[in-house]
């Protein structure tokens, strides 16, 4: 099943298949700041499963560093996704499908440096850093 999605203001639309690696909630300082919100809840799938279906040319890109780039809407500035460089991974905002996903998101990572406001209130596995310590 392919999965849609949208930013805001509707002229940007992506498909991907309902095919990801993981879905999880990352807590850090970072994607708060991109998404404005207390964590971001992501899936990662391989970008050569990733599509525009309109709107690519008004996406706009910030290089966070070497390896990760953050793309959002050049209209209504959604955020949409942030792209592994040498990884070869989207991790696509989920709350920008317009598709329910098959799964959904099984673990918080950056927990250490979450929102002191926010609390985690569910049963999935934690990690106070990346799953693999990063």
């Amino acid at each position: 099943m392919m999965l849609k999605g949208s930013c805001l203001c509707g002229k940007i639309t992506i498909e991907v298949p309902d095919e990801f690696e993981y879905m999880g909630n990352c807590h850090c300082s970072e994607c708060r700041k991109f998404t404005g919100s207390d964590y971001s809840s992501v899936g990662g799938i391989s970008s050569e499963k990733f599509r525009y279906i309109t709107g690519e040319s008004i996406a706009r890109t910030y290089r966070k560093s070497e390896e990760t780039e953050l793309v959002f809407c050049g209209e209504c500035g959604s955020s949409l996704y942030s792209r592994k460089r040498t990884g070869g991974k989207h991790n696509i905002r989920l709350g920008i499908l317009d598709s329910v996903p098959s799964h959904k998101p099984s673990f918080h990572i950056h927990t250490a440096s979450r929102a002191s406001w926010s609390e985690i209130t569910d049963n999935l596995k934690q990690f106070e850093k990346g799953p693999n310590g990063a």
